[in-house]
């Protein structure tokens, strides 16, 4: 059996370097993607399945240009897939961080985080309302098709950005910053209901103790406040179902805009 011809192993060589810059990519998105950044998942079940969607990537790509092989001609590009892909798995997993961040405002004033408890897996102190609204964000996600709008934004950045250039343009200030109001404003939006019944909780505990000043407010406002903040969490849960929903459906459209924005 004859070996392989130069022009053969030339086109092999190519496509594996590709395959690489590829999976460094699609592992980067992974491990800052929704449920697969948790801590717990296996690193090989997360490179496995990089490695997979990688190769199906690969097949789909154009002959690319041969790479040199020299270590300091690929670092820049690994580090700039690395960068591209912790960004867009940063970008899926908005919506659950914005749930997270509505969950501690409402721990910290119903008082839920006096105990917390240190959890290994996050490298934190995780909140009651914040780990339950960010589960209910990562049901919905995936609920909605939210990983096929991930797969498919990483397929359009390998065309929008190759894997064999260099060049790369992140979103300008004024867009990123745009996007970080818009989740504020989705955590405010979920915690509101809860933080207005506890703010009324408070004021009334307030006009009790001027009129009754024998009764000890100070304790009387820590079952008070757990009463109220649970109850309006079971009345208020359609409404915050309703409010991760359209989040999560304006992410899937928001993702593809902010990665046609890298185009150089």
């Amino acid at each position: 059996m004859g070996g392989l011809d130069a022009a053969t192993l030339e086109q092999l060589q190519g496509q594996f370097l590709l395959w690489v810059l590829i999976f460094v990519r699609t592992l980067a998105v992974l491990v800052s993607a929704p449920l697969f950044s948790h801590p717990g998942v296996p690193v090989t079940l997360k490179a496995s399945i990089a490695a997979l969607i990688a190769i199906a990537l690969t097949s789909t790509q154009p002959p690319a240009t041969l790479l040199e092989l020299h270590p300091l001609a690929l670092i820049p590009l690994l580090l700039k897939e690395v960068m591209l892909g912790l960004l867009l798995g940063f970008l899926s997993s908005a919506v659950v961080y914005a749930a997270r961040f509505a969950g501690g405002l409402l721990d910290m004033d119903i008082g839920f985080q006096t105990a917390l408890f240190f959890d290994p897996a996050l490298g934190g102190f995780p909140t009651l309302v914040g780990e339950f609204y960010a589960f209910a964000a990562l049901v919905l996600f995936f609920w909605l098709d939210g990983h096929h709008a991930l797969l498919l934004s990483l397929a359009e950045t390998l065309r929008i950005v190759p894997v064999t250039e260099l060049t790369l343009r992140l979103p300008s200030a004024q867009v990123l910053i745009g996007w970080m109001a818009q989740l504020t404003a989705l955590a405010l939006n979920i915690a509101a209901p809860a933080m207005a019944a506890l703010f009324l909780t408070l004021w009334a505990l307030a006009l009790l103790a001027r009129s009754a000043p024998q009764i000890n407010i100070f304790l009387l406002s820590f079952s008070a406040k757990v009463v109220v903040g649970i109850g309006v969490l079971a009345l208020s849960t359609p409404l915050i179902v309703v409010l991760l929903r359209q989040a999560l459906v304006q992410l899937q459209s928001d993702l593809l805009t902010l990665v046609r924005a890298l185009q150089p």
